[in-house]
């Protein structure tokens, strides 16, 4: 994945973003880092490293023990890139669709989920505010996919190319809710001009969305921050 706008990485501190006053606050992603994937991470690891030796079986019989062991301990790294990348390419092109602008060209890797994110498009009325807004609270910042009106409710949006939807997404969409401040130090559109929370007709979610994968729609999933 790319890193957002206003983000730097600083040595041994992780993700942090620069606000208007010039101060550095760290990420939402580097806050909720320290949680982890634990055993649910550990154990993909290991499937990971045991499907690499089976469908290397013939080939690791002529390499010696040095260069096997790093062959395998290495694939975990190697498909964790390689779903960045598809990431990535498919973030740019729903970026492109949601502002109407002339959609990228995807790769081979990304294109099977392209049927199933616009389908999605398509299936909402969808207003939008902001796409890769960076958002600023007093003591971290973070930038989400989209801020929209998605069939008449407003909306965070954050699209996950992952095979689920972790339990940390909901606390990273709950913590973008916690913010005050766009980049430009306005006040996000679900606060007022004095921080305070403004009053819908319709409950206010934020919604990660994730594409399934091939031939299958684009899910998504509502974690309510607040009803009013």
């Amino acid at each position: 994945m790319t890193t957002p706008a206003l983000a730097q990485n600083v040595k041994g501190k992780g993700r942090h973003y620069q606000g208007r006053d010039g101060e550095l606050v760290p990420s939402v992603t580097n806050v909720l880092s320290v949680l982890g994937k634990g055993e649910a991470l550990t154990r993909w690891a290991a499937k990971m490293v045991a499907e690499t030796a089976w469908n290397m079986r013939l080939s690791l019989d002529n390499m010696d023990r040095e260069e096997a062991v790093t062959v395998l301990k290495q694939s975990p790294w190697r498909r964790s890139k390689r779903a960045a990348d598809r990431g990535t390419d498919i973030h740019g092109w729903l970026e492109a669709r949601l502002n109407e602008w002339e959609l990228p060209e995807l790769s081979d890797d990304a294109r099977p989920f392209e049927a199933a994110a616009d389908d999605w498009y398509l299936a909402h009325d969808i207003e939008v505010l902001h796409t890769e807004a960076t958002l600023f609270h007093p003591l971290y910042a973070g930038t989400c996919d989209f801020i929209a009106r998605i069939d008449g409710r407003l909306t965070i949006g954050d699209f996950k190319t992952s095979k689920a939807i972790y339990p940390e997404t909901a606390l990273q969409l709950a913590a973008l809710f916690g913010c005050g401040n766009d980049k430009h130090g306005d006040p996000v559109p679900w606060r007022d001009a004095d921080g305070e929370l403004r009053r819908f007709r319709n409950s206010w979610s934020c919604v990660s969305a994730r594409t399934a994968g091939r031939k299958r729609p684009l899910q998504s999933r509502s974690k309510t921050c607040g009803s009013f």
